[in-house]
Order: structure tokens, then C-alpha cells, then sequence
């Protein structure tokens, strides 16, 4: 059977965009089409036989196969299903200063129509892209647990940004694959967040791509996610406003995740000083 040994342990914006594109272009990695399968939250109805099928083109040399969807640890259920199916899997985390995580996890929710209420109102609803994926500590865990300490790896969106290439060597090491060059325009983890044009024709069109997921066609997907066309039609111009720019929602996300940032702090032995009071 084949399926996966590398996943992307999360959290969603910290910049797995950066981390699908690094690992898609190695020839010692494989990586599906459409960047997120999303089979042990939201497909596990279809079967083994299912995931499999999406990894069945890998070949022998593709010694590293991913799954980079970015919240099964962060889904109790969802990690307790990829340990029953891969008990030997290899878990990989980018972690983000959750203030500016949660701030990015909330203009992509406005931007495709799931959200309309402020910051304060949203940040506690059922959508687990703003409820739980900030809980850093609690996903690291249960991947130590579930899968060994020694299987696991932290990367961080600070140095992917400031040096790409040594992120890149050290996501490579952990897979036991060739380091490889990046780009030397590469500046690592740079998605700019834009204002929908329209979030609502945004959110059906999410749906419509859970759809194609469904129907296993992640490669259609992928292609439209980097149509040009597309990404005009979706997105003006107008940038999101920063985080720093708007002093209440940073006041009550350096509030909200002050006991993590502690918690993780003694959990991982890191200074995390620097993401108090930021950006």
C-alpha cells in the first residue's frame, strides 16, 4: 500500500503555500495536486483505498511522500485516524506568531464569505481556521505522543522568511532527502493578502472546490488556483489592512494567545519574547 510518510502537522497560514511549492519541485518528493487532501478530516467516509489512489503515481525515487493538509493535529479525530492508518508517519510544524496567524486566518474567512462579523466576534465560532489552529502547544503534543518526539519537527515562518534556504536545508534533512538550491529571489513565505472583489461569488466557489477534492480532481484544482485569469476575476488590487494598523484587533490577539505563547515557550525551551506585542 501506498500512502503517505510525511505530513504538514500545521497550522493553515504559516506559510504552507511557500512549503507545497519548495517540496512540489523536488524530485525526491511527491506531493499531490491541489496542495490539500484533506482525507483524515474531510474525506475519511471514502476509504483507504481512496487516499491511496492519490499517491499510487509516486515512483521509487519519490522516497518522500507528503500530505500537506494543515490541521490534522490540530483534529484530535483527524490525528488519531492518520496514527491508526501511518503509525510510523513523520509530522512537520511551520509555526507563525499567532496574533498575525489568526490576523491572516481571518481576512482569508472574510475574503471567501465564511465570515462577516468583526475580529472579537469571529474568533470563538465553530470555524476551526480561527478557533483551534492557534493552539500550538496542544497539536505538538499530540504528535509527540501519537508519533514520537523524535518524528517530529518545528520550522518557523520567522526564519522561512529571513533565510529561506537554511528553512529549506533544514525541512530536507528531516525528510532524508537531497538539499537542493532554492531560487535566489525566493524571500520565502511572501503571500499577500488581497481583498476579494466579491466574498460571496469567493465562497461558493470554496465550495466548489471541497467539490472537485471530493470527486478527485485536485489536479483541475490546482491548475485553477494558478490561473492567472482566475486570481483577476477573485482579487482587486487593495491589500488587506495590516495588523499592525489596527491597534484593537492586535490588543485582543496579543491578549488571546499570551498563555500559549508561555505555554509553548517552556514546551519547546524557545525565547518567544519577540512575539509579544507584535507585529
Amino acid at each position: 500500500m501506498t500512502l503517505p510518510n510525511y505530513f504538514y502537522g500545521g497550522p493553515p497560514k504559516a506559510g504552507s503555500s511557500w512549503i507545497y511549492s519548495l517540496l512540489a519541485a523536488h524530485p525526491e518528493v511527491f506531493v499531490p495536486e491541489g496542495k490539500y487532501v484533506q482525507f483524515f478530516t474531510d474525506f475519511y467516509d471514502r476509504g483507504i483505498n481512496w487516499y491511496e489512489k492519490l499517491y499510487e503515481t509516486a515512483t521509487p525515487e519519490q522516497t518522500a511522500r507528503c500530505d500537506l493538509t494543515t490541521d490534522y493535529l490540530f483534529v484530535p479525530e483527524a490525528a488519531e485516524r492518520l496514527a491508526q492508518h501511518v503509525p510510523d508517519a513523520r509530522i512537520f510544524f511551520s509555526l507563525r506568531n499567532p496574533a498575525e496567524r489568526d490576523w491572516s486566518a481571518y481576512q482569508h474567512l472574510l475574503r471567501t464569505g465564511q465570515a462577516r462579523g468583526s475580529l472579537e466576534q469571529e474568533a470563538d465560532t465553530a470555524h476551526r481556521l480561527l478557533s483551534t489552529c492557534s493552539a500550538y502547544s496542544d497539536a505538538i503534543e499530540r504528535a509527540w505522543r501519537l508519533f514520537g518526539k523524535e518524528n517530529t519537527h518545528i520550522l518557523w515562518f520567522d526564519d522561512i522568511k529571513s533565510n529561506p534556504q537554511a528553512a529549506a536545508d533544514s525541512l530536507h534533512d528531516f525528510m532524508g532527502v537531497s538539499r537542493r538550491m532554492i531560487d535566489a529571489d525566493d524571500e520565502g513565505a511572501k503571500n499577500v493578502a488581497r481583498a476579494a472583489r466579491n466574498p460571496y461569488l469567493n465562497g461558493m466557489l470554496k465550495q466548489g472546490a471541497v467539490a472537485l477534492r471530493a470527486a478527485g480532481l485536485s489536479k483541475v484544482l490546482g491548475k485553477l488556483k494558478d490561473s492567472a485569469l482566475v486570481d483577476k476575476v477573485l482579487f482587486s488590487k487593495d491589500r488587506v489592512p495590516k495588523l499592525r494598523d489596527t491597534p484593537d484587533a492586535l490588543a485582543f490577539l496579543n491578549d488571546r494567545h499570551a498563555a500559549e505563547i508561555d505555554r509553548l515557550e517552556t514546551l519547546l525551551a524557545r525565547d518567544l519574547s519577540a512575539w509579544r506585542g507584535r507585529p
